[in-house]
């Protein structure tokens, strides 16, 4: 998962930094041109860093905050300590037969 956010994030910065390719230039001469902010920059460049500071914060959400949570406990913490202690019944549940 940190491979993926991470190589998205990085994928994302020249389109974020203003950086442009000619594709146009590519396809009938040959000779595309690197250039600097343009159309397609100030359209595109607003989306690439709402995309880039949505991937990190998942992605913090995911790995850091997530696990931190599920560790401090609540119910589902004290679930799981009650069916390890009890053999692996839940506590207060009678069994049917």
């Amino acid at each position: 998962m940190l491979l993926t956010a991470l190589t998205t994030a990085l994928g994302l910065v020249p389109l974020a930094i203003g950086l442009n390719f000619d594709f146009f230039g590519l396809f009938t001469s040959l000779s595309p041109e690197l250039f600097w902010g343009g159309e397609q920059a100030a359209w595109w460049g607003p989306m690439a860093v709402a995309v880039i500071v949505g991937i990190i914060f998942a992605t913090f959400l995911t790995l850091i905050l997530v696990p931190v949570l599920y560790k401090r406990g609540g119910r589902s913490g004290s679930l799981l300590q009650a069916q390890r202690a009890g053999g692996g019944r839940r506590p207060g549940l009678a069994c049917r037969r």
